[in-house]
């Protein structure tokens, strides 16, 4: 199942930023040309039902929730998406 959509869900937090650099590095590495929206605001997450941070959402599917990711944390969350 390829990816169509990435949600990054931040509460603003040096934990959050560090993450999402390091879901950005992940992507680099593993040749995936995909963008993903990074949301700070409390109104959508609410309407998304997130509560810690960060979260990412991969294709409407919660795949971390409230934990630090790594590059990789975050490369093993995106290879079961990968082409083989």
């Amino acid at each position: 199942m390829a990816i169509e959509e990435i949600k990054f869900f931040t509460g603003g937090c040096p934990r959050s930023q560090i993450s999402g650099k390091n879901l950005e590095r992940a992507l680099q590495n593993l040749g995936l040309d995909i963008e993903f929206e990074g949301i700070d605001d409390p109104n959508i997450h609410k309407q998304e039902g997130v509560a810690a941070f960060p979260t990412v959402k991969i294709n409407g599917e919660v795949k971390s929730e409230g934990q630090f990711l790594t590059v990789d944390a975050c490369e093993e969350i995106l290879t079961p998406y990968i082409d083989s």
